[in-house]
């Protein structure tokens, strides 16, 4: 079993009495996590499936039905609902049993959705949980995932050095990452055969058993053809106006699908960045997939990678410190970007740029790096080898000693 980085920070002592929410694409784990956490707390039994019509009835007869289940001399048991979402007014549900039992039980929520699609469910649960993202495997936490899980950058420089000087493993796990992408099992399988079967199943269960019973979608094919054509426009701002045209679908609806894809983790967006850059003009977000693999381009499944492995560790570094971390992309009226800015409590904190092979890190790199107040900036490719300062606060490095 592949130990999580989420796992250190989620059920840290630091969150008291509040729910533990992990959310996160199918199938990347959270189920696993959860039981893990039970079964070392002795309380295997206390696992609850909401898709199971046994559940449900067990609630019904009786709100409070898990306590029959638990042993009643442990102090304050762990308990997990897993896919609670799905229910008519689950956050009712959830708050009259927190509100009766937080003394005695700790809960852990799971779910593969994001828990905001339904802000009609009920009553606020305000000030009763902490949200947690368990997003598919990056580098780091298959090196050394309790490590990963302390990392706090107090600011980049010091972080990019840090690295600089790194020398840990990871060139096997960055390849199998490409390969495989980093949802755990076909990761674990580490067979073509077996990836390609479960990515096509995987993309019908999302689409068909979670966005089709949870939303007003009738006709599902759209999505899975707006789905794929999503890997031939990674690293490209993406025209809503020019999807509904070759969809043959309005802007509103293409806007809407886009949305529906990201709320269940097939897709996220990475906004242009604006705010003190000269000659900068507003351009359509990018999109990404968590699932890389699923595009053929190895630049941009490079690319794809990189953005994910980013916004897994502004997560982690959010959920450690509760600091605030944000991730946009720069591009000006002479259509030169840098793919990657990080803000950090709303202010330009680091720029990354992906590049499959090492080069001098272009001009306007350095233009934009100094609009934002002289951050740092890293040129992270997937050669091999690389990590050197090509001057003061420009960085070049490999991604499997970066990440």
């Amino acid at each position: 079993m592949i130990e999580r980085t989420l796992f250190h920070i989620a059920f840290s002592n630091d969150w008291g009495r509040q729910m533990r929410f992990i959310t996160g694409p199918r199938q990347s784990g959270k189920t696993t996590l959860a039981k893990l956490k039970l079964k070392k707390e002795r309380v295997e039994r206390l696992y609850y499936l909401w898709d199971s019509r046994s559940v449900r009835n067990r609630y019904k007869e009786n709100e409070l039905f898990f306590t029959q289940d638990a042993n009643l001399s442990k102090n304050k048991s762990w308990v997990c609902f897993d896919e609670i979402h799905k229910m008519p007014k689950w956050k009712n549900i959830l708050k009259g049993i927190y509100d009766q039992t937080e003394q005695d039980y700790r809960f852990i929520v799971t779910g593969s959705a994001k828990f905001n699609i339904s802000r009609m469910a009920g009553d606020s649960l305000s000030g009763r949980y902490f949200t947690f993202h368990l997003f598919p495997l990056c580098l780091g936490e298959l090196k050394n995932a309790k490590r990963l899980a302390k990392d706090n950058p107090k600011n980049a420089s010091d972080f990019i050095k840090q690295r600089l000087d790194h020398r840990g493993g990871g060139k096997e796990y960055l390849s199998s990452l490409l390969e495989y992408g980093g949802f755990p099992e076909p990761f674990l399988r580490q067979s073509k055969k077996f990836h390609r079967k479960w990515s096509e199943d995987y993309l019908d269960r999302v689409i068909n058993e979670d966005i089709g019973s949870m939303t007003r979608i009738i006709d599902k094919e759209y999505l899975y053809d707006l789905y794929r054509l999503l890997p031939e426009m990674v690293g490209s701002p993406v025209s809503q106006q020019s999807l509904a045209s070759h969809l043959e679908l309005s802007v509103p609806t293409i806007k809407n699908y886009l949305k529906r894809l990201a709320d269940f983790y097939l897709a996220f967006k990475i906004s242009p960045y604006s705010k003190n850059i000269k000659r900068s003009l507003l351009k359509a977000s990018k999109i990404y997939l968590y699932d890389w693999t699923r595009i053929k381009d190895q630049a941009k499944r490079f690319e794809n990678y990189v953005a994910c492995e980013i916004q897994t560790l502004i997560h982690f570094w959010m959920e450690v410190s509760g600091e605030k971390y944000s991730l946009f992309y720069v591009r000006n009226k002479e259509k030169q970007e840098t793919d990657f800015l990080i803000l950090k409590e709303n202010k330009p904190w680091c720029l990354l740029e992906a590049k499959y092979s090492d080069s001098v890190v272009a001009g306007h790199h350095h233009d934009i790096s100094f609009a934002l107040g002289g951050i740092p900036l890293v040129q992270v490719c997937r050669e091999e080898g690389v990590a050197l300062a090509q001057k003061k606060n420009i960085f070049r490095i490999s991604a499997s000693q970066l990440f």
